[in-house]
């Protein structure tokens, strides 16, 4: 988030409130935003407590189905910064962490590596038995078993293909069954979940607040 004090629509802030802004001495100035900062990254936190937007609705769930709490990390390291005593921007320290929580508040695609994803989960166990979600894939694609009696084939059932497949043997019958080549790298769309951000009423309403309370002292 940035918040540039001039006197415009977009900020709501009335051209009179801007100007006494503008006349404060910039250490007052500065506090006054540091204020507001730290009043929005709680805003921020609260929105990733409660998996809810801006808007106040809730999350996209996962693609995966997963239950998971989503950006539960996203909101520990973000800090407000005020630059020149009339800009505030609400960042994250770490220039990667900005990158994903960008990627997490306007949505699009992650590019991930084969490499990268052996990075982040390590390399499979080939020998483990198969998992869930590779059984699952291959009921999907049809996976089949010859009969107890008689000729033919029947589909599988999850047990059957965990109890009796390893991950190494699951993954080459999924690649031979899809017929697709192993990628190398791909895209990983990303839903837009914002979490950072407010309306201008509310930005208006808690800097004539800061600026009643600090006149005060």
């Amino acid at each position: 988030m940035s918040l540039i004090i001039t006197p415009n629509k977009e900020q709501a802030l009335s051209a009179s409130m801007q100007l006494q802004l503008l006349k404060l001495p910039a250490a007052k100035r500065t506090r006054i935003l540091k204020t507001l900062g730290r009043y929005e990254r709680t805003q921020a936190r609260k929105r990733i407590s409660s998996q809810t937007t801006t808007e106040g609705s809730a999350f996209e769930p996962r693609s995966d189905g997963k239950k998971d709490r989503m950006l539960k990390r996203l909101g520990k390291t973000l800090e407000p910064y005020v630059k020149s005593a009339n800009r505030l921007e609400l960042k994250h320290k770490a220039a990667l962490t900005g990158r994903i929580a960008a990627l997490h508040q306007e949505g699009g695609r992650e590019k991930m590596t084969a490499n990268r994803m052996a990075r982040i989960h390590g390399q499979p166990d080939y020998k483990a038995p198969c998992t869930r979600s590779q059984a699952k894939a291959l009921a999907a694609e049809g996976y089949k078993v010859k009969k107890a009696k008689g000729n033919g084939y029947r589909r599988a059932s999850l047990r059957e293909i965990m109890d009796t497949l390893s991950q190494g043997k699951a993954m080459l019958i999924l690649r031979k069954l899809r017929d697709k080549p192993q990628k190398q790298r791909w895209d990983i769309p990303v839903a837009a979940r914002p979490f950072l951000g407010d309306t201008t009423d509310n930005v208006q309403r808690q800097l004539v607040s800061i600026i009643e309370q600090i006149n005060k002292r």
